[in-house]
């Protein structure tokens, strides 16, 4: 058992998560304002973005944008942080924020924690997004880019910290969704002949979209199906049967048996990719065990089958899945060692059972992500310091690209590359070797030129330069040069906060998600105002006295000081889920407490030394788990001593580090 508990704050507590904060003012003559802002994102840490706003008429422009997630969408790239969705020209430059959904230039919150993702149709022109109603449920919006207002798709949809939930159809004809453990369709040519059905009419059966995957009508036809696991079953089914058979959907088996698996799909720990041609799956079961299974209803009879089978450690599971057509199959792995992430890549050189083949490690350290070449000729391997390509048949390197601090990759189908870092987003062209900006990720140092016609910012110990004036991008969606360029060398000013006009300051924030916020003096009519006002956070108040408290069962701490919690983990006899307890707590940077017990301790000592490798507290849960009330022991003070010095033996024996002076009953 691995047991959460929310705790005191006397505990290590959790901070507030999202806090921005301004600074680097400079203001023009002609009432400009260059700012930045500085924001904590979980994964990726803090970054800062770089805004102009005219203080005459109040227009905020966004002039960096870093990729906290990106898509290649319809021939344009999709980026979203903390500030808003944007969309780039066909040039895949120039990004500016996409019309209708919240953003921070156009008068939003900055989201803070987990971004709320979102899922764009193939053809770019619908979008989805999870539109949160309470801490665990949302509204599942359906908005078109070519305007009118959002449509609820669906109410009660549950949160998800990962993805959202919905599958779109490679023609973007429609989208699948899950909530309450059941799937369901939704039709954006129903919406547009406003026909769409109840959603008890558009049930297509139990599960999450994890347990559907799109691929092949089947290993001798051409076009698309969608593959639905259930129990131990695959289903087949057409799209254009999708629709009927849900209204059927009581007494009609959904689609046709395309094969079975040998084990019951838990779309809460499993999932599964099918090969291009339809005849195979490859399920990775509760995270760490990865089957290649062929597919075929019948299996009553016939040759027994020696499967591939991979078995990663028990902190592993699968980040990323390549399948070629050849039948290639490349994996990569996330584990844990020595308290830090780690990955490794698998290749399964040939997927023909009848060769008994087998999955191999390739030796390459400090891989971060795979990105397949639409021709599959090519596979990128993206590092902390940059890129290198890979011939996909021979795994020979072909060409290597330096860049600081990678975030995505992903392939154009011209065969470019694009390229998402912390510091800058570029395009790649592996075969010529040539590169081009296509927008700053985040600023370094920044300034107005002496002459208040250029903005000026320097990055990774390089200059760029842009024109200073409003909306220098509009108008370049035919593709015109990116608006920021190179320059061998800049001077950057220093900054002015005073114009004939205005006077701009910074000054402390009362809303908890801003630390400071940004104002202007109004020099001719005499008054100050904020800009960038918005909404403040709504907090719930504090209990007018503290709650009656159990002296002997503690529950909770005070309530009524600090909007602090601690997170608190028992580890009694199962380390299952401990993987991904400790990478979310990486990703926001918390240090929580972990109570361990002398049974996990000997069961699963280098689970153990991956929690005190974090840099996690650690305290005793005694030397083993019985029930203390139990009448046929005699609990005193030298059996409590006893136990818990055992358990501090036992720690220090595996660890070589001694438990903190904290330690509760079994």
């Amino acid at each position: 058992m691995l047991a959460l508990g929310l705790w005191a704050a006397g505990l290590w507590a959790l901070p507030l998560w999202g806090e921005v904060w301004f600074s680097d003012l400079d203001l023009t003559a002609y009432d400009r304002l260059l700012f930045r802002a500085e924001a904590d994102s979980p994964g990726f840490g803090p970054y800062r973005t770089l805004f102009a706003a005219d203080l005459a008429d109040g227009r905020l422009e966004q002039l960096t944008f870093f990729p906290e997630s990106i898509s290649l969408v319809a021939g344009v790239l999709q980026v979203q942080n903390r500030f808003g969705l944007f969309r780039t020209d066909s040039a895949l430059a120039n990004p500016v924020p996409v019309a209708g959904l919240p953003g921070f230039v156009t008068g939003g919150q900055v989201e803070s924690g987990k971004l709320d993702l979102v899922a764009s149709s193939p053809d770019g022109r619908w979008l989805l997004r999870l539109s949160p109603t309470s801490a665990a449920y949302g509204e599942l919006l359906l908005y078109d880019m070519k305007g009118g207002p959002a449509s609820v798709a669906s109410s009660g949809v549950e949160l998800s910290l990962k993805a959202i939930p919905v599958l779109w159809s490679p023609d973007s004809d429609f989208f699948l969704y899950s909530k309450r453990d059941s799937l369901y369709y939704y039709s954006v040519s129903q919406l547009r002949e406003k026909r769409v059905l109840e959603e008890s009419y558009r049930l297509l059966g139990k599960g999450t979209v994890r347990n559907v995957r799109w691929g092949p009508a089947s290993p001798l036809a051409d076009g698309s199906a969608l593959y639905y696991a259930t129990g131990s079953l695959v289903y087949r089914l057409s799209p254009r049967e999708l629709f009927t058979r849900s209204l059927y959907g009581g007494f009609l088996p959904i689609g046709r048996l395309a094969g079975k698996l040998p084990f019951e799909m838990d779309p809460n720990f499993d999932q599964f990719w099918v090969s291009p041609d339809g005849s195979q799956l490859l399920v990775s079961k509760a995270g760490r065990n990865l089957f290649l299974v062929p597919l075929s209803p019948e299996d009553y009879s016939g040759p027994s089958l020696s499967l591939p089978y991979l078995y990663l450690p028990g902190s592993g599971s699968v980040r990323r899945v390549l399948w070629l057509r050849t039948g290639k199959i490349l994996v990569l792995a996330d584990y844990r060692q020595n308290g830090a992430g780690s990955t490794g890549v698998y290749l399964l050189s040939a997927a023909d059972l009848r060769t008994l083949p087998s999955f191999r490690r390739i030796p390459e350290e400090g891989v971060l992500d795979l990105a397949l070449s639409a021709d599959e000729s090519s596979v990128a391997v993206m590092r902390a310091d940059g890129l290198t390509v890979h011939d996909s048949g021979s795994w020979q390197k072909r060409q290597t690209l330096a860049h600081p601090r990678p975030l995505h990759v992903a392939w154009t189908p011209a065969g470019e590359l694009i390229v998402a870092g912390a510091w800058l987003t570029e395009l790649w062209n592996p075969a010529s070797g040539v590169k081009r900006l296509l927008c700053l990720s985040q600023p370094g140092d920044s300034s107005f030129s002496e002459d208040e016609r250029s903005i000026l910012t320097a990055v990774q110990g390089a200059y760029y330069r842009r024109p200073a004036a409003a909306g220098a991008a509009a108008g370049s969606a035919g593709g015109s040069a990116v608006v920021w360029s190179a320059t061998g060398s800049a001077a950057l000013r220093q900054p002015r906060s005073q114009s004939a006009a205005f006077r701009v300051y910074l000054e402390d924030s009362p809303d908890r998600l801003l630390r400071n916020r940004l104002m202007a003096r109004d020099l001719r009519l005499y008054g100050t105002r904020e800009l960038l006002a918005k909404p403040a956070a709504a907090y719930e108040s504090f209990p007018a006295e503290e709650e009656p408290s159990d002296p002997v069962l503690f529950a909770h701490g005070s309530r009524i000081r600090r909007r602090e919690v601690a997170l608190v983990f028992d580890v009694v006899d199962s380390v299952e889920g401990l993987a991904s307890i400790l990478e979310v707590l990486e990703e926001y940077g918390i240090r929580a407490t972990f109570f361990v017990n002398g049974d996990a301790l000997r069961r699963y000592p280098d689970a153990i030394r991956e929690i005190a490798g974090a840099g996690h507290e650690v305290g005793s849960l005694f030397f083993t788990h019985f029930n203390m009330t139990d009448a046929r022991f005699t609990v005193d003070a030298e059996f409590i001593k006893r136990g818990l010095a055992r358990a501090e033996d036992e720690y220090h024996a595996v660890t070589a580090q001694e438990l903190a002076l904290l330690w509760h009953a079994p």
